[in-house]
């Protein structure tokens, strides 16, 4: 790699950053196609690890470097491998962190967590489709409020898929992109919503009791 290749190695803050980087790198993907794929893993589990901003921009250029049969399931398994390793980190230190500067804010989500304990995975799934709380808090309060490890990275693996999915396919047209607001719009807001509303739907009374009635009708025949 050039000198010059090397300077623009860098954590994208911006589109811009990321049209470079990825016109620098898409250089090299066909000759060293696994080397490129591990840096750019590493530097995304490392980016969600540590809850440092850039991951959407990484996502862009998942989708521009490897396309969106590769990109949309290596982005979604990166997301769930650095959300849990953000996950460890607050499981030993994360409370005394989350008293001093959101005590509020963290009561409330334990109190959520214990409404839904019966339907966790459902509302695991509602929290990471809908954009109420912020990924890098639920990263931090989950483990302080004893959501199982498995629930958090399978919930994790397809709650971030749709938002993913709209990343890495606009990444395939990375070089015409002007800003990330023009990919997250109202309307691609709007279906985030709706799949987070969906996600909570069977953990209704009325439709537990349907599907309770229906299975029992399906055990007596």
């Amino acid at each position: 790699m050039s000198e010059e290749h090397k300077s623009k190695l860098k954590r994208p803050s911006n589109i811009e950053d990321v049209k470079e980087l990825g016109a620098m790198l898409s250089i090299y993907t066909n000759d060293y196609y696994f080397t490129v794929l591990s840096g750019y893993c590493l530097t995304y589990i490392f980016l969600q690890t540590f809850n440092i901003p850039g991951s959407i921009f990484l996502s862009f250029l998942g989708g521009a470097l490897f396309g969106l049969p590769v990109g949309l399931p290596i982005v979604c398994f990166l997301s769930a491998c650095g959300a849990s390793g953000s996950f460890g980190f607050s499981y030993f230190f994360g409370k005394p962190f989350l008293d001093s500067y959101f005590p509020e804010k963290s009561k409330f989500f334990g109190s959520q967590i214990e409404k839904h304990r019966q339907n966790l995975f459902n509302y695991f799934l509602f929290l990471r489709f809908s954009p109420l709380l912020p990924n890098w808090f639920v990263n931090i309060a989950s483990p302080v409020f004893g959501v199982p490890f498995h629930i958090f990275w399978f919930g994790t693996f397809i709650g971030v898929a749709p938002q993913t999915f709209i990343a890495v396919q606009a990444g395939l047209t990375l070089q015409e992109m002007t800003s990330a607001s023009q990919i997250f719009d109202l309307k691609a807001i709007g279906t985030l919503f709706l799949l987070a509303i969906f996600s909570l739907v069977p953990t209704l009374k009325p439709v537990q009791n349907f599907i309770d009635k229906f299975l029992m009708k399906q055990k007596t025949e």
